[in-house]
């Protein structure tokens, strides 16, 4: 049994020698130069662009400082030494305690009906559990 129209041999060269040793050794060899070629090169560019990006670095942090601190000088120019603004130090982070403890509030809300309705529920249960008992249940059974 034959396959058909699988063309097996027509692209392999099938006839052709293998390489000799010394070409393949040569060709391994040059692939190899030019691989370490190739991963020289990159280390450079790469240690090239960390030396700007580190420069890069540098350069913002000066900038940053310097921006802080003629911030800080024009505070003090038009402030004077206030270390704290005009409603005591703290009043954005009591504002934000009071928000914080306010939506947890609404969100607690739901959680807290249905426990008060559980609550009372039981409470009226056993309510009538309790001052329901005459000693007349079921109704109409004589007293012993």
């Amino acid at each position: 049994m034959g396959k058909l129209d699988v063309g097996v041999g027509d692209e392999f060269p099938v006839d052709e020698p293998p390489p000799t040793p010394q070409e393949t050794e040569e060709a391994v060899e040059a692939a190899r130069e030019e691989w370490r070629r190739q991963k020289d090169e990159w280390r450079q560019r790469k240690e090239e662009w960390r030396q700007h990006r580190q420069a890069f670095r540098e350069d913002m942090r000066t900038r940053g400082k310097a921006f802080k601190d003629d911030v800080r000088r024009s505070f003090h120019a038009n402030f004077g030494d206030r270390p704290y603004g005009r409603w005591g130090g703290r009043f954005a982070a009591r504002a934000l305690i009071v928000l914080g403890a306010l939506a947890l509030a609404i969100a607690l809300l739901p959680f807290l009906f249905m426990f008060g309705f559980f609550a009372l529920a039981a409470a009226l249960f056993f309510v009538a559990l309790t001052r329901g008992r005459h000693g007349d249940f079921p109704p109409g059974r004589p007293s012993a």
